[in-house]
């Protein structure tokens, strides 16, 4: 579940829902690097944010090979694995792919589903992939492209191995 939307944040709710870290302490610049920047980070930029980290790995088929992770797909795998292998974004809103080259034309593209079998009806309002305002994969922010009910792309080259850590604000 992402950090409080408003109110106060706490250093406990970005280590356990930015960094997924449990009993160690954490500092700003930890914090900074997650959002993906280098300059000054407020505790306000960390609002709706949701941190998660995927090990990646390559499918190969006769017909494409994609590296990344896709829960339907099964590249790699995801971290925290909250509910069937997926991030659990809301209350019924998951993060179901996240992919490189499949569909997207060698962009990276997120998508997120609801607990409906993917009827957007069903997303939690304010977390579809249209109120995604910020992406960062492997600590670096990415530039958001085309969105729409349920999904953003942006580019990325996904890595065929190794775990990266990644954010999503919404």
């Amino acid at each position: 579940m992402p950090t409080p939307a408003s109110g106060a944040i706490s250093m406990n709710d970005m280590r356990t829902h930015i960094n997924r870290a449990t009993g160690s302490a954490i500092g700003m610049d930890e914090m900074r690097t997650r959002f993906g920047g280098s300059g000054a980070i407020s505790f306000s930029d960390l609002y709706n944010c949701e941190g998660f980290t995927v090990t990646c790995s390559t499918v190969t088929s006769k017909f494409f090979s994609a590296d990344g992770w896709n829960h339907y797909l099964g590249l790699g795998s995801v971290s925290p694995a909250e509910s069937n292998g997926q991030v659990q974004i809301a209350a019924n809103s998951f993060l179901g792919q996240m992919t490189a080259g499949i569909e997207t034309n060698n962009f990276a593209g997120i998508v997120l589903y609801s607990t409906n079998g993917g009827d957007l009806a069903g997303v939690t309002a304010g977390f579809r992939g249209d109120s995604v305002t910020r992406i960062v994969t492997a600590n670096t922010s990415r530039s958001l492209g085309f969105s729409s009910e349920n999904d953003r792309y942006f580019t990325y080259d996904m890595p065929s191995s190794g775990t990266i850590h990644c954010l999503i604000k919404f």
